[in-house]
Formats: C-alpha cells, structure tokens, sequence
C-alpha cells in the first residue's frame, strides 16, 4: 500500500465573503472531505509599477489556507 501526502491551498482575496461565518464553513467542508487544516496566513499582492519598481498593491489582501490529507492508493 502506497500513501501519498497531498497539499491544497484556498487563497481568499478581498473580494472573496471573508466573513467568520464564511471561513467557518470553508474549514468544516474542508475537515468533511478529510482535509487537515496545515497553516494560514496573510499577504499583500504586489504589482510592477511603471518604471520597473515593485510596490504593494493597497486593499488587496489574500488570505492563504493550507490543508493536507494522506491519500492511499
């Protein structure tokens, strides 16, 4: 018997419902399907400027959640 470790990641945008109730709902659709809950974090976007320089993009935050779950196969 073989197991494999897959990952998935849910990236929430600002445009996304980032309500508690939402991401409660994500994170138990997610346990139902097997899925563990690894980390989560925050992060800007940047874009590239006019001129070449790289700057955050204000208001566009995401929200990164990270699952794992052992497949067997």
């Amino acid at each position: 018997m073989v197991s494999t470790l897959c990952y998935k990641v849910i990236d929430l945008n600002s445009h996304d419902d980032a309500s508690p109730a939402h991401m409660e709902h994500i994170l138990n659709h997610q346990a139902q399907e097997g899925w563990e809950l690894v980390t989560s974090f925050q992060r800007t976007h940047k874009a590239l400027q006019v001129g070449s320089t790289i700057a955050p993009v204000l208001g566009l935050i995401s929200t990164v959640l990270v699952f794992k779950r052992d497949d067997e196969g």
